[in-house]
């Protein structure tokens, strides 16, 4: 599982280890011995770290198997958790980076955070995925990465006709990396597109705010990647009442790659009553 760490996380420097056995798993080196807590043992905070197997080596405490254990002692790594690294997608792409997680106890440079889009699941769970298909769609707007794995009709898209179309043609339509901010910048994740449009500044997205009816859910009912006008519906078509903008952050992933991430919750009449569902940036990984 990846774990996210943010800036004020891990600042340890991992050099090569003294005195120690070492092998190679992917891109970093392993150190043996010497004092190392076995891998596997047990740890109490996701995160942490200590040092192990000689000067300079350091293992991580990660869930690994469901449970919090230490990771393999480390001589180097490809870096540091908490660390970023720009996407390299071009000036107008801005800060939009990668983060380095730890995957078992391994920090490891996130390999999907390009690719990030909101969907609204009005059901509890995981968000359902279809695999990659040959259809592609260009998520981030850069035109690298657009084959990717695809939401289920269970968890439609959140996105906006910009150029009324009457289709969806690109990541640039739907709220996440692919957004162009008004500073021309695209955006870091779905929920920094979607405050763009919080115009009474009330940190929610809701009737109120000026352009909410351009909002529609793009439920792609065949799964080709081609949006048409009975797969668009307005948000009040399905009862969504208002978007929460304030979001917590944490890490989700399935045996595929796709992580879920940012996440709030929406509100939409069902019935007779009002019921809370969650929106969640999908960080969907290279197929």
């Amino acid at each position: 599982m990846r774990a996210w760490l943010g800036w004020a996380a891990m600042a340890a420097v991992v050099v090569t280890a003294v005195g120690c056995d070492e092998t190679t798993i992917d891109g970093a080196e392993q150190g043996r011995n010497n004092g190392a807590v076995p891998a596997d043992e047990t740890c109490e905070v996701q995160g942490d770290e200590q040092e192990c197997g000689g000067e300079g080596s350091v293992q991580y405490c990660d869930e690994i198997e469901g449970e919090l254990k230490w990771g393999p002692c480390l001589s180097t790594t490809e870096c540091e958790p908490g660390e970023t690294l720009s996407c390299g997608l071009g000036e107008e792409f801005g800060d939009l980076s990668r983060m380095c997680l730890l995957e078992e106890g391994i920090p490891v440079w996130d390999p999907y955070a390009c690719n990030t889009p909101l969907v609204l699941a009005f059901e509890p769970g995981p968000v359902p995925m279809s695999a990659a298909a040959t259809a592609s769609f260009d998520i981030s707007g850069a035109g690298e990465c657009i084959t990717t794995d695809w939401p289920t009709a269970a968890t439609p898209w959140l996105a906006i006709d910009l150029d009324r179309s009457g289709t969806i043609d690109g990541g640039h339509e739907l709220f996440g990396s692919g957004t162009i901010l008004a500073s021309g910048r695209h955006a870091r994740h779905g929920f920094a597109a979607l405050a763009e449009l919080d115009s009474n500044g009330d940190g929610r997205i809701s009737a109120l705010d000026a352009r909410f009816g351009e909002l529609v859910l793009w439920t792609d009912l065949d799964g080709d990647r081609q949006s048409t006008l009975w797969e668009l519906e307005p948000l009040r078509w399905r009862g969504v009442e208002s978007i929460e903008l304030d979001f917590a952050t944490g890490q989700d992933c399935d045996a595929r790659g796709n992580c879920a991430r940012e996440r709030s919750r929406f509100s939409f009449a069902a019935g007779s009553g009002v019921r809370s569902g969650e929106v969640i940036d999908l960080y969907l990984a290279c197929q």
